[in-house]
């Protein structure tokens, strides 16, 4: 994760109008946002760059907000999960949906399997992956590929933590059955 303390002090910075905090969220943060961005959007770049880019107006504009309550990144992720389900909104008013691949670190432990076998692997995860609902997608990627704890989710998602876990195990199940599945056709 990030360091908590320097995250809070550059948002008490970006609410004064600091432009270079900005750059110092954004620095410390671009690459896990695109990252969720892409799986959740359907990893088309240019939608992804477009929500990113939003991220940071969001976070110029409402930095004034952010009381301390949650941890910034958790803050943040709240404000990136809210513009993904408005980029969503307008993905299926224009019917362009798009499957989310996982990248690298979302695999599966291949290591040991041949260069062949683990590309295989990969397209049997990204075909479980894109059979989950985007509420458990979404869920299993903040848990699983960012890290984020149950308790954090529940307040990105803005949802119980109960629920949170319900779409975890639900996903995990999910994707496990799907993969057996397609490991016995």
């Amino acid at each position: 994760m990030h360091d908590d303390a320097a995250d809070r002090a550059a948002l008490v910075r970006l609410a004064d109008g600091d432009q270079h905090a900005l750059d110092e969220i954004a620095t410390r943060y671009h690459a896990r946002l695109w990252r969720y961005l892409s799986r959740q959007l359907g990893g088309a770049p240019a939608l992804v760059e477009e929500v990113l880019q939003d991220v940071y107006l969001a976070l110029w504009q409402s930095a004034h907000r952010y009381r301390g309550d949650a941890a910034p990144a958790t803050w943040i992720y709240g404000i990136a999960h809210f513009l993904v389900l408005d980029a969503r909104k307008a993905q299926a008013r224009h019917a362009s949906h798009h499957v989310a691949l996982p990248d690298d670190e979302a695999d599966l432990a291949l290591a040991d399997a041949s260069p062949e076998g683990q590309v295989i692997a990969r397209m049997a995860l990204a075909e479980a992956f894109a059979m989950l609902s985007p509420k458990h997608a979404e869920v299993l990627e903040l848990v699983c590929n960012e890290g984020f704890s149950l308790g954090e989710v529940a307040r990105i998602l803005g949802i119980p933590e109960g629920t949170v876990k319900s779409r975890l195990s639900y996903a995990r199940r999910a994707l496990a059955a799907a993969l057996h599945e397609g490991a016995h056709p």
